[in-house]
């Protein structure tokens, strides 16, 4: 019986094995206790628990982490930036979760060596991942240190050789071969790519976007197997240790891995982040650190990377088995569009803009794969790549019978009446057939002028390039009329041909616009009206009022009339006589409206504290992090029983202390601006600006945006936070700008002088006729118009410059 009993279990055993999916992590690094938590998941069962049979995978030099984890050699991948790049592009993976939110990877230096640039001409000793996308990789980037100025070793993973001179700097963790060398007394100095702004985590997990989509419930399983891997790894370091140090060959002693366990803990920051918790502020600025040094090509997007905002676009859309297949083999949809068809789309210093490019984006956000635009001169050639099946989609177009034959479209997401543009001496009509032989314009391609030659066959109708060549040929007088849709009619009028043109006809067709898909690959049709369909009447609106105003057509006739109604109106009010009362009224309601003014000022301000907070907060998270990897080290060499260099303390102590001082001035700063006052006093222009810069200098700096202050100081006199105020909506309109359109080198130029403080950015410029949000550009006018101050707008060469123009400091005080 007994036999039997074990028999039985013996096959439950072998039979429960047999039913284990076998997935593998890659690792990028050998076995330590930095994989502790992945050791733990697998040695405790936890793994098996949900079902997985992992296989975890020691690195050496010939292994490419990122090319085997998106050719799939491996289920999943440890590496040491959250962002992996493949051919100059961000590759095709998912981040899963990240478990050192701070990065232990820096050099260990030969003395002597002081900072990076001092590498020039040195050996240096690294393996290929962290040269590729690490933060070292980064810094050595900046600071131009390349295999045509130093010698680039691929690493040995053996400390000797930088003990015995084989090079003279070596890539090494905090958390492992630093404790080696103190323990040897062997000297050397540490370049951390911190100091120098290049700020990364560890341990991230990566897998392919293809195994995430196919097999989200086996990538959840992993992930929480390997979360409740490393929870049991830091609360039972000794059995982890007993583990590396019997099963793994690990080569450390027992008091490296103690070592190593208690610097592992500090760098997962479980007081702030949650173990395994992916931080996206920090992938989102190394993203933009690696475009600028290049590693990233330009225009290449971020996307979604992670794998619960992958899930979340993929589950909003119901698609289908196949569609889901099929946009994983696509991996991006090329788009054509029309560059000159503004407010509905353009292209403007080569990017996408209007109301098509906010529905295409909000589209690539539900589909979780990119829509990437082809540059092109014209519609005309928009619909020639279209013909050669070099784009995918037509953004906005609408359905002719020539085009079906290479085109299918969606339901309309557009529906507009057609108008004739004409000069301000034509007579309004309501029939386009009385207008006998006159010349027509109409865009070459377009829908609209295949409606017109089969509606009205016998149109003089001419063929234009663009919407701005039809009008200036309607103002040159070469053509009586331009026929389009209301509101690009509208739009350029207003901007470029106002007092000059109008809308002097409205036509019974309307032009109905839809995505145009390529109709060799049908199930792109389907795919795309399940998100028009599925588009938001509300979010739609939100685009639409983003770059339109209220159009209202003017019949001349009701002009008449309104102008006999006013005339009696006017007469009416003259003989009754209430100009008393009336100026009685209004001095009441100016008064009662500036005081509701500064309220809604005073409340708008308020209303910012909890941005100014989040502000802080985010200013002071890597200050305090620095602080904490400062004392992380003294204290291990303080209970390792480790001798502590005078100069080295010398050295901690300032970094502290310029550390504390950076973060008391911020504090200081917030306290200034958010303080109630009243009280005008006279202060420096300077002090006013760098004091805002403080309060968002980490947005600033995130995003890559280049200050500069030039001119002369001046003094200017009033309460000091209300022109605070003025400069931070300047500031905080031209990052959200360069945010929106991802400027490349975004530059903030502000010159100061006697007469005037002038900002100006290259964000592109901005549509004079429409307000900026928030307390706005109206609200800086009020303020700085108080002082006796105007503040005036332009677009200039490569953006927008808003100039303070001052008076003098005794005017102000008046």
């Amino acid at each position: 019986m007994r036999f039997i009993f074990v028999l039985f279990i013996l096959f439950s055993s072998l039979w429960s094995q047999k039913n284990l999916e076998k997935v593998s992590i890659q690792l990028d690094w050998k076995f330590q206790y930095e994989f502790a938590g992945f050791v733990a998941a697998k040695e405790k069962g936890f793994y098996r628990d949900v079902g997985l049979d992992v296989d975890l995978r020691e690195y050496h030099n010939s292994v490419d982490t990122a090319s085997d984890i998106i050719n799939r050699k491996a289920t999943y991948g440890s590496y040491n930036s959250s962002i992996i790049i493949s051919g100059g592009k961000p590759a095709p993976v998912v981040l899963l979760g990240t478990y050192l939110q701070r990065s232990p990877l820096v050099f260990a230096v030969r003395k002597g060596i002081n900072n990076p640039a001092d590498l020039i001409g040195k050996k240096i000793m690294a393996t290929k991942d962290e040269l590729r996308s690490s933060s070292l990789g980064l810094m050595l980037n900046h600071f131009e240190i390349t295999p045509a100025n130093a010698t680039i070793l691929l690493h040995s993973f053996d400390i000797n050789d930088f003990i015995n001179g084989k090079c003279d700097a070596i890539t090494v963790f905090r958390s492992n071969q630093l404790y080696e060398l103190d323990r040897l007394n062997i000297p050397y100095s540490v370049i951390d790519p911190a100091d120098y702004g290049f700020v990364m985590s560890a341990v991230n997990v990566f897998t392919s976007r293809n195994e995430a989509l196919e097999n989200p419930e086996r990538t959840q399983k992993f992930i929480e197997a390997t979360n409740r891997g490393w929870k049991y790894a830091l609360d039972h370091p000794d059995e982890i240790i007993d583990l590396l140090l019997n099963k793994y060959n690990t080569g450390k002693s027992r008091d490296a891995l103690v070592y190593e366990y208690k610097v592992t803990k500090k760098l997962m920051m479980t007081d702030f982040y949650p173990i395994g918790q992916a931080n996206e502020e920090l992938t989102v600025r190394a993203y933009k650190q690696l475009v600028q040094s290049g590693r990233l090509l330009v225009g290449q997007k971020l996307g979604k990377f992670m794998f619960q905002d992958i899930i979340a676009s993929n589950n909003d859309v119901q698609m289908t088995t196949a569609q889901k297949h099929y946009l994983l083999n696509k991996k991006k949809i090329v788009m054509c569009v029309d560059p000159e068809w503004y407010p509905f789309e353009a292209i403007r210093d080569g990017r996408h803009i209007g109301i098509a490019a906010d529905v295409m984006s909000e589209f690539e956000k539900r589909l979780g794969v990119p829509i990437e635009f082809h540059p092109v001169e014209s519609w005309e050639e928009s619909i020639t790549l279209a013909k050669k099946r070099e784009c995918d989609i037509l953004s906005l177009a609408s359905s002719t019978p020539e085009r079906l034959q290479y085109m299918d479209f969606t339901s309309p997401y557009v529906t507009l009446p057609i108008v004739m543009a004409t000069k301000m001496d034509k007579p309004f009509t309501e029939d386009i057939t009385s207008l006998g032989n006159v010349k027509l314009g109409s865009v070459k391609g377009y829908a609209i002028t295949e409606q017109l030659k089969t509606h009205y066959p016998d149109l003089n109708l001419v063929e234009v390039a663009s919407i701005t060549d039809g009008l200036n040929r309607v103002e040159s007088g070469e053509l009586y009329g331009y026929i389009d849709n209301l509101m690009v009619v509208s739009s350029y009028i207003q901007k470029e041909h106002t007092g000059m043109l109008k809308v002097s006809l409205r036509l019974k067709e309307k032009v109905e616009l839809s995505v145009g898909t390529r109709n060799d690959e049908p199930i792109l049709k389907d795919i795309f009206e399940k998100l028009v369909l599925g588009m938001d009447p509300i979010l739609m609106q939100r685009f639409y009022n983003r770059y339109t105003t209220v159009i209202r057509e003017q019949n001349p006739y009701g002009i008449i009339v309104l102008s006999v109604l006013a005339l009696v109106a006017l007469i009416s009010a003259l003989m009754i006589g209430w100009n008393y009362l009336l100026r009685k009224k209004v001095h009441l309601e100016v008064a009662k409206n500036l005081q509701i003014k500064d309220q809604l000022y005073q409340k708008a301000k308020q209303a910012e504290i909890g941005s100014l907070i989040a502000n802080i907060s985010h200013q002071w998270r890597e200050p305090l992090s620095k602080l904490s990897s400062l004392n992380l080290l003294t204290i291990a060499k303080i209970r390792m029983g480790q001798p502590i260099e005078k100069e080295w303390l010398l050295e901690q102590s300032q970094k502290i202390e310029n550390t504390i001082d950076f973060m008391s001035h911020t504090m200081q700063n917030f306290l200034e601006f958010y303080k109630q006052n009243s009280v005008r006093s006279d202060f420096s222009a300077y002090d006013s600006i760098e004091s805002s810069i403080s309060i968002i200098e980490t947005k600033i700096l995130d995003f890559g945006v280049l200050v500069v202050i030039e001119g002369e100081d001046t003094v200017l006199n009033g309460v000091k936070n209300e022109w605070m105020q003025v400069w931070l909506n300047l500031l905080n309109n031209a990052v959200q700008v360069f945010s929106e359109r991802k400027i490349e080198n975004p530059t903030i130029r502000i010159e100061v002088s006697s007469n005037r403080i002038m900002f100006c950015d290259n964000g592109g410029g901005i549509d004079l006729g429409i307000s900026s949000s928030g307390l706005g550009l109206p609200m800086c006018k009020e303020i700085v118009g108080k002082y006796g101050a105007r503040l005036e707008v332009d677009n200039c060469d490569r953006g927008v410059c808003v100039t303070v123009v001052l008076r003098s400091v005794c005017d102000m005080k008046k």
